[in-house]
């Protein structure tokens, strides 16, 4: 938008163009007003010192009352005195507009000069806002955007520049989360049917094999039964786990906070995992200080503890687990331990990632979302998962919480 446009289709332009107006008429109309008194006042003058010459006076005197009355005297057949009216005089016109010309030319002038220094700093702010306008539009188009501050420090202009900045730095970090959830979508859905494919696929074979082949014996026909069983468990626990997942990441879970004894909450986590820890031999050393209490959902930490557990059953090659509480000024903390192979450093950042680990479960029980789970449900209890492992030597989990 160039000036004339600017100039048009802003009303601020047309008022201060009206006011310039207004001030040229005022600069009149104070002009005029003043160029009457100050004739008449020169010219009552002028009167009064022509009947003082008239009167006897001195022309360069300043006329007495004496001389001006003898002046009146010798004109009174005229009418002339010192009240005549000063507007019957020729050179009233002629005075009036000495004083007029010269003062309404300053009025003017001034009023010029406030209209356009008033008129150029408007335009100013208008090209500054068009920038910012262009920018923020350019910022609502184009991923990274940046947005000018303009203005003088401390200005409207400047403010608004800075509040754009900000909201433009939003956006883009919206953005960013966007481009993310994206990818986590799209990656998650491709490995979730990835996982439902291969047991499907499982499915259909043996399906097949048990419809078509009249001469399996029955212990083959068992064989591919538990296996086609096996498969719609693991299945039905990938998509109960992967709506869990989806709960947590859209934020759609309503935590109930509230004291809880954590050593009640590890104990319910091993006893649900009994099953499956005798099923491949491994014990467990609880060491719960049963007087540590935090306010906490009981059912989602032990949710999270369980899948650590499952974890380590499942992939440490262990036969021991140790199960720890403890606390100190500043943190409370659960630590889940085991004797097994350990984990490679390299490895460690990517536990936590959607299906990053392949199970040594030969029930294929394990989803591979667990992990993922744990670390949500920890976080949203305001606390973190911390990994510490030697490998040979075996794995340290321990979820840490701030007191508050």
């Amino acid at each position: 938008m160039d000036r004339t446009d600017r100039f048009i289709n802003n009303r601020a332009p047309k008022r201060l163009l009206l006011i310039f107006i207004i001030l040229i008429a005022l600069s009149a109309g104070i002009s005029y007003y003043i160029s009457e008194v100050c004739a008449e006042k020169i010219v009552r003058g002028q009167i009064s010192s022509e009947l003082a010459v008239a009167g006897g006076g001195k022309f360069t005197d300043i006329p007495q009352e004496e001389y001006i009355a003898n002046g009146e005297e010798l004109f009174k057949k005229y009418s002339i005195d010192h009240e005549l009216p000063p507007k019957l005089m020729k050179s009233y016109s002629s005075v009036r507009n000495t004083v007029f010309i010269p003062m309404f030319g300053l009025l003017a002038l001034l009023s010029v000069v406030w209209f356009a220094v008033a008129l150029r700093e408007l335009m100013t702010i208008y090209s500054d806002l068009e920038k910012l306008r262009d920018e923020c539009i350019e910022a609502a188009d184009k991923a990274n955007s940046v947005i000018n501050l303009y203005g003088e420090d401390l200005g409207s202009v400047h403010r608004i520049s800075d509040a754009a900045e900000r909201l433009v730095n939003r956006i883009n970090g919206l953005r960013i989360k966007l481009l993310n959830e994206q990818h986590f979508q799209r990656t998650f859905l491709t490995d979730l049917s990835h996982q439902i494919k291969t047991s499907l696929a499982v499915i259909r074979l043996n399906t097949d094999m048990l419809s078509e082949f009249d001469d399996l014996s029955a212990e083959r026909r068992d064989k591919l039964s538990d296996e086609v069983q096996l498969n719609l468990d693991c299945m039905e626990r990938l998509v109960i786990e992967a709506i869990k997942l989806a709960k947590l990441n859209a934020d759609a879970i309503e935590y109930r906070m509230e004291p809880c004894s954590l050593a009640e909450v590890c104990e319910i986590a091993v006893k649900r995992m009994s099953p499956l820890l005798r099923n491949k031999k491994i014990s467990v050393a609880p060491d719960l200080d049963r007087s540590i209490r935090m306010d906490c959902d009981k059912g989602w930490l032990c949710e999270a503890v369980e899948n650590i557990i499952k974890n380590s059953a499942d992939h440490a090659d262990c036969s021991e687990l140790k199960v720890k509480l403890y606390e100190d000024a500043v943190l409370t903390t659960i630590a889940i331990s085991d004797n097994g192979k350990g984990i490679p450093q390299e490895d460690i950042p990517k536990l936590f990632e959607r299906f990053s680990v392949k199970s040594n479960d030969k029930t294929m029980y394990s989803s591979g979302l667990g992990m993922s789970i744990s670390q949500k449900i920890v976080r949203a209890h305001g606390g973190e998962i911390l990994v510490y492992s030697e490998l040979g030597k075996g794995t340290r989990f321990e979820f840490v919480f701030i007191k508050s």
